[in-house]
């Protein structure tokens, strides 16, 4: 959709509270201020038993001001990031740091994505929402946090942890209708790159270490993957001579990879776990590590490879 055809009952706003590391951004109806919007969202929150279980009945204290309109303009460098956890509404999150310092030497402006975003708008005016991300976003980076729901690829749970439904939900419909709009580039990593490839028809193995071994300490360690060439070749093209690359590991579950689907193998470990995975239109890259905490240059170039990659 052009932006032109953009639709006209939503806006997007800024929410510059001075409590995140970057502005948030919320969807205002054409009939609301800015400030309304967001005491819709937070009350709407208070009535959701489980963003209230996630968030430990504490509705986050954000001051409803420092709102500014965000025009469309798909030439800015924009960094949308995904917020699933309570942190990430802080000045303390380790991985938007991670992040920002990356995407800030780029020249990239990032923002935030509150949980569950959608609060209190109808399904078509959700479905106007994400529209609006695709026109705003050309960078939008679903980021690590707690298992998915196991319903969203029809299993029973049997080893996922603190899961959270009405934000899982929303995550993956977000990037399926994200990915489907084929206007910007999807960086997902950890828990994004399994939300991700769920939301793209993909399953998950719900505990790596009961499902396959113990041979690779994934939970919590660096370990080394072996690189794969795909159809871009956006892992391959690093400054590494090697097809080898230490990376660390900060997970128990992981993407169980087919052939035929929008996903091309990029990496993998010794023990056969899925790494990483690329779009094979090019518009996407899926990590199982976390660049973004490496703290290495190895860590700040594959962030740059995906913005790069965005730019082609």
């Amino acid at each position: 959709m052009s932006s032109a055809s953009a639709p006209q009952n939503l806006r997007l706003y800024e929410w510059n509270s001075g409590h995140t590391l970057a502005p948030m951004v919320i969807p205002v109806r054409v009939d609301e201020t800015p400030e309304q919007a967001a005491r819709r969202y937070l009350s709407e929150m208070a009535k959701n038993s489980c963003l209230m279980n996630l968030f430990e009945n504490h509705i986050p204290q954000l001051p409803l001001d420092g709102f500014s309109l965000l025009e469309e303009n798909r030439w800015e460098p924009r960094v949308l990031m995904i917020a699933n956890l309570p942190f990430d509404y802080s000045m303390h999150s380790p991985r938007i740091l991670g992040f920002q310092k990356v995407f800030h030497r780029m020249k990239e402006r990032c923002f935030i994505l509150p949980i569950n975003a959608n609060l209190g708008l109808t399904y078509e005016e959700t479905t106007e929402f994400f529209q609006l991300i695709s026109n705003h976003f050309p960078f939008m980076v679903a980021m690590g946090g707690d298992d998915v729901d196991p319903t969203l690829y029809r299993q029973i749970n049997s080893h996922c942890r603190k899961v959270t439904p009405s934000r899982d939900q929303f995550e993956a419909a977000l990037i399926k209708s994200y990915v489907e709009k084929d206007q910007g580039f999807l960086l997902g990593v950890c828990r994004g790159s399994q939300i991700a490839s769920v939301a793209l028809g993909y399953q998950l193995i719900q505990d790596v270490p009961e499902q396959i071994g113990h041979k690779v300490a994934h939970a919590n360690d660096w370990h080394t993957i072996e690189i794969q060439g795909t159809s871009n070749n956006i892992l391959r093209s690093l400054s590494s001579n090697s097809s080898q690359i230490l990376v660390n590991s900060i997970h128990h579950q992981s993407v169980v990879y087919r052939e035929g689907g929008l996903l091309e193998i990029a990496a993998v470990a010794s023990d056969g776990v899925t790494e990483a995975t690329e779009f094979k239109n090019g518009k996407g890259l899926l990590l199982q590590f976390h660049p973004e905490l490496m703290n290495n240059d190895l860590g700040e170039e594959i962030l740059m490879l995906a913005l790069n990659q965005r730019k082609k």
